[in-house]
């Protein structure tokens, strides 16, 4: 019995002397991580709070509820804009915060941790809440001005006069809370562009003998914009003891490029099976260059419709309003009559001619721009 005992006892031990060393490896990259977060300017209680988040987005794929790094810490954020911004917030704290909470219930906002990681900003989701209610909310005292003022000269009606601040704030909200996911499918799309030219360039490397770990480094290091800047990241996460398949499924799960995930997806499979890594990243760069050329056929057949719009709204339109406008006021008896119940007064043909004529456009304008492939 007392041998059986010892025995366990030692058991016991030596499993408290492998968790010892566990642990040990721990606090060696928790070390490495607050040097290296330290020398850029942050604290480690947020560098590792912002890690544990991105840890959650990325293995369940939403944020967690936890408050990463506080709403009070805008006010000493280095952009002029943004700490007036926080400091204004944090002032009117009775009124943002229960319109902060009704920004929140919003449906833009479910994903709006995972747009912050995949857009590279360094702001916890709460933070950037902040700012969209105090915007949203400068715009509205702003649209309640311009609202009296055009309702007293009898422009619009009174129910026009209240609704239109109330749109002005929710549009501004939702602008802002989408800015975060439109950032980063911009860094989606340029990170498409150069991924092919970047995945050559890494078969080139591992064709002649360059290991793995060693060709990220240079794609990091080279002039590929928005992906070194995604490699950059993952040689941290390396470096920071995380394997290097595992780093690079990070990469992918954290951007909205589809290309570059399928990129990772067979890479990942490659490392895996030892598959001709070489030949495979060959491959990909080749279908990601297809790709491409199919946008730019489908962006190309789409704009000979957009022609045809842009005539209509921008030359056939206005002079149609024009021609109509003249006949309804013209001060000859009986001709114009006909027309009186057309509501073509000067004071909507200017608002059409200076207003909504110009918002269709610049709306045409913006949505080609959005719509234009970036290649």
């Amino acid at each position: 019995m007392p041998k059986l005992f010892s025995k366990k006892s030692g058991g016991k031990s030596q499993k408290g002397l492998d968790s010892s060393a566990d642990m040990d490896k721990v606090d060696e990259i928790v070390r490495r991580m607050k040097k290296k977060y330290a020398q850029s300017g942050v604290e480690f209680e947020k560098a590792g709070g912002r890690l544990d988040e991105l840890r959650g987005i990325i293995a369940e794929g939403k944020a967690k509820a936890i408050e990463v790094q506080r709403v009070e810490d805008l006010a000493d954020v280095r952009s002029p804009l943004i700490s007036r911004l926080g400091k204004l917030y944090l002032n009117l704290r009775g009124l943002t915060n229960p319109l902060g909470k009704i920004l929140q219930a919003l449906p833009q906002t479910n994903k709006l941790g995972y747009n912050l990681y995949s857009a590279n900003m360094t702001y916890s989701p709460k933070q950037w809440l902040a700012l969209s209610t105090i915007v949203a909310l400068v715009v509205l005292i702003i649209s309640i001005a311009a609202s009296g003022i055009l309702s007293a000269l009898g422009l619009i009606s009174l129910g026009i006069a209240v609704l239109l601040p109330l749109f002005a704030f929710f549009f501004t909200a939702i602008i802002m809370i989408m800015v975060p996911r439109n950032r980063a499918k911009k860094r989606a799309d340029a990170i498409g562009v150069e991924l092919p030219f970047a995945l050559r360039h890494m078969a080139t490397e591992l064709r002649a003998g360059i290991g793995l770990y060693r060709t990220l480094q240079t794609i990091a290091s080279a002039d590929y914009g928005v992906l070194s800047e995604e490699f950059s990241r993952t040689i941290r996460e390396v470096e920071e003891g995380i394997d290097t398949k595992e780093a690079l499924k990070h990469m992918g799960a954290r951007t909205e490029s589809k290309a570059l995930k399928k990129a990772v997806t067979h890479i990942s499979r490659a490392l895996k099976t030892g598959g001709n890594l070489s030949q495979i990243m060959n491959e990909i760069a080749e279908d990601v260059s297809f790709e491409l050329r199919n946008r730019m056929r489908d962006f190309a057949q789409k704009m000979n419709f957009f022609g045809v719009i842009f005539i209509f709204v921008g030359i056939v339109l206005p002079v149609f309003v024009a021609i109509l406008g003249g006949i309804r006021n013209t001060p000859l008896s009986g001709l114009g009559d006909s027309f009186k119940s057309v509501p073509l007064t000067p004071v909507m043909l200017t608002l059409i001619y200076l207003v909504i004529m110009p918002m269709i456009l610049l709306w045409l304008f913006v949505f080609i721009r959005m719509t234009q492939p970036k290649v």
